[in-house]
């Protein structure tokens, strides 16, 4: 079996911790406030059957990219910062995923990003 590519890689992670944020975010607006949907980096590698490192490396980058943050500490667990989209320089391997509206993995703005942008 190939390995993945390092935009599978991304768009896969990204995928499940923008899931996970979503999931979060209607449990805060419902009272609850539970971080067990946002992944934490083992929950990600045993989901996607990634290697522990590789999924480290790669949420590094995403987070000095700021298109993740953690929240937690035991175990960290990931939200999404789609604010950070508009961030992204667009020779990017990062931007190209996920601002470009052709991309398959592109992700939408959130509505209040785009009412100030």
């Amino acid at each position: 079996m190939p390995s993945p590519s390092e935009p599978e890689i991304f768009t896969q992670l990204a995928r499940e911790i923008l899931a996970g944020t979503e999931a979060y975010n209607a449990d805060n607006m419902a009272g609850n406030l539970l971080e067990d949907s946002l992944p934490s980096a083992a929950d990600l590698a045993r989901k996607l059957n990634y290697r522990l490192e590789t999924v480290k490396k790669k949420l590094r980058v995403l987070k000095e990219n700021h298109l993740i943050q953690p929240i937690s500490m035991t175990p960290k667990r990931y939200r999404f910062n789609r604010w950070a989209l508009s961030d992204l320089e667009p020779d990017t391997l990062l931007y190209e995923l996920f601002c470009d509206p052709d991309s398959p993995a592109y992700i939408e703005p959130d509505a209040h990003h785009r009412a100030y942008h």
